[in-house]
């Protein structure tokens, strides 16, 4: 996984915009997810991983209602979280003095676990740390294209059902799973993302709406989703659920105010990283 900063990525994009569907800054949806060589970087000390401009089919037609119909949108590029943010990242949040502990903070507070995602954070409490890290959650779209790619993968490693190896789902382990580069590197996504399916389910920014996808335009430029709602949108999986639920498709749902010992997050970046 090649490391440099962003000018060097911005020069291997331009090497993958031949082909393209919807104009010279986007890799076209169905170009193959190997085309692209991740790219990590860090801000603030955080890994991200870069995401390209590019084109994919968001959704999937056949499954459940509230996927579908698939659509075709494209997003520009972006920075998301190599890993889910860890209760060592989210502690300088909270010794800072902008973000709240987690309730219970058991695992929080537990030194073996500083390397284990955040949880039992609420939606208000995963944007107040993505907000003061100078970034924000995901729009679902950008959280799926992270994980399938152009190509539309189901699963971020590619079209194989999970394993133990590629992410910490079902009966894999009974409690979240360590995090980092050497972590079940095998279920990386295209870009370079780890664990976007299993380990805690992620916040991400959209309201939840059955109609998302019917209400999204064929071709839409970095969709926002729904404006209001309910409930928040999480994303991929996490460590006591069934295979199926980390299919990089499926949406679940929550209310933002509430917090449970399998949600989590990762953070969208913009901007410079470190030198």
């Amino acid at each position: 996984m090649k490391r440099i900063g962003i000018l060097g990525a911005v020069g291997l994009a331009a090497i993958l915009l031949a082909g393209c569907q919807t104009g010279p800054n986007f890799i076209g949806a169905g170009t193959a997810n190997r085309n692209w060589q991740p790219v990590v970087a860090t801000f603030g000390g955080v890994p991200m991983v870069r995401v390209p401009d590019g084109c994919f089919v968001m959704g999937r037609n056949g499954g459940p209602a509230d996927e579908q119909p698939a659509r075709r949108v494209c997003l520009t590029a972006f920075w998301i979280g190599q890993t889910e943010v860890t209760n060592a990242q989210y502690f300088a949040c909270v010794e800072a003095g902008v973000c709240t502990p987690p309730e219970p903070a058991f695992f929080f507070a537990a030194p073996s676990y500083a390397d284990h995602p955040v949880v039992n954070v609420t939606w208000e409490q995963a944007d107040t740390y993505a907000r003061w890290r100078g970034g924000r959650l995901p729009t679902e779209a950008q959280w799926e294209y992270a994980a399938r790619g152009t190509q539309g993968w189901p699963y971020p490693w590619g079209e194989a059902r999970p394993t133990c190896d590629v992410a910490n789902v079902s009966t894999c382990r009974n409690s979240t799973a360590p995090v980092g580069p050497d972590r079940r590197p095998d279920g990386a996504s295209w870009v370079g993302a780890l664990d976007m399916a299993g380990n805690v389910w992620e916040w991400v920014n959209g309201w939840y709406d059955s109609a998302t996808y019917v209400n999204t335009e064929e071709g839409a430029v970095n969709p926002a989703g729904a404006g209001s709602g309910q409930m928040r949108v999480l994303r991929g999986g996490a460590w006591g659920d069934e295979v199926e639920r980390a299919r990089s498709t499926f949406r679940s749902r929550h209310l933002p105010t509430s917090a449970d010992d399998q949600r989590g997050f990762r953070i969208v970046l913009y901007g410079q990283p470190d030198q």
